[in-house]
């Protein structure tokens, strides 16, 4: 669930081990991830294929066995072209590792409070296979859970931050983003905001600029060098993923959906929603999940 902010919220795992195991594949129709961000941190590892990401204010190419390590608050999503990819990810509450008068809990609430920033991608290369290696061993412990998998899991997210904080791989506070690029991060929050929470409604390109404080033209402009999409692409890319959920979550008529989505021409819905998802609406609605396979 993204909220009103589009701050993500979900309980992750329980309120005793706030941690969630994920395993996506972007090739499936079901699969999508808008622009969002959440409180908790987030480790992704890239299995196969590659995958276009948007992270803070600019969209990054990761491949096969990169990490991305995402601190809260972080602005992140699908880009553009995501391309064909198979990730795992864990998202996890930093409380949980916060643990009192423990040598490493400043170094961590630093980094909760925004003091210390981590660097978003580690490539795979010889210098980091350190970083995958317990990576990879903690997804195991989750997938798997064997006896005391907490245990182990806990252990391997503070080895991962304590290699973060050896080899340097974060920067301060001083060296974040320029004021413009902060500023353009946040109009672009405050619009994804607006659609959000007005998609089923008529919206207007004017009314997205004057929520980002620019015009009409200088707005697109900035909007698409950001996201890579316009303004009326991602409104209309937002409204299908909404229809989606109404879709499989719902037995309304698919029309009924459509109209409740925004699109007041079901045509265009139509013409919409198998643009950006390859299949009818009534296709998507009926499709076999566990029969999909990776490309």
């Amino acid at each position: 669930m993204i909220n009103s902010r589009k701050q993500e919220s979900v309980q992750r795992g329980n309120a005793f081990f706030p941690i969630q195991y994920y395993l996506i594949d972007t090739t499936n129709p079901l699969y999508n991830l808008p622009l969002h961000w959440h409180l908790e941190f987030e480790l992704i590892h890239i299995i196969q294929g590659n995958y276009t990401m948007f992270i803070g204010n600019s969209e990054r190419v990761l491949y096969p066995d990169d990490i991305c390590f995402l601190t809260g608050g972080i602005l992140h999503g699908d880009g553009k072209d995501v391309g064909k990819c198979q990730y795992e990810s864990v998202v996890f509450d930093p409380d949980m590792l916060r643990l009192k008068n423990y040598s490493s809990d400043e170094f961590i609430s630093r980094m909760v409070d925004r003091q210390i920033y981590a660097d978003s991608v580690i490539s795979a290369d010889a210098g980091n296979q350190d970083f995958l290696s317990i990576a990879e061993n903690l997804y195991k412990a989750m997938k798997e859970k064997p006896e005391g998998y907490e245990l182990f899991t806990t252990g391997y997210m503070f080895q991962f931050l304590g290699l973060v904080k050896e080899r340097k791989c974060y920067f301060e506070k001083q060296l974040t983003p320029s004021t413009g690029k902060k500023l353009r991060t946040d109009q672009l929050k405050a619009v994804l905001n607006l659609v959000q929470t007005n998609y089923n409604s008529p919206l207007s390109l004017e009314e997205m600029a004057d929520t980002a404080g620019l015009s009409p033209k200088y707005f697109c402009r900035v909007f698409r060098e950001m996201t890579h999409h316009t303004p009326v692409e991602y409104l209309n890319l937002y409204r299908v993923n909404c229809a989606c959920d109404k879709l499989r979550n719902t037995d309304d008529p698919i029309i009924d959906v459509a109209y409740g989505c925004g699109f007041n021409d079901f045509s265009y819905f139509i013409k919409m929603f198998k643009r950006y998802k390859g299949m009818t609406p009534f296709k998507y609605r009926n499709y076999d999940e566990t029969k999909h396979k990776i490309i």
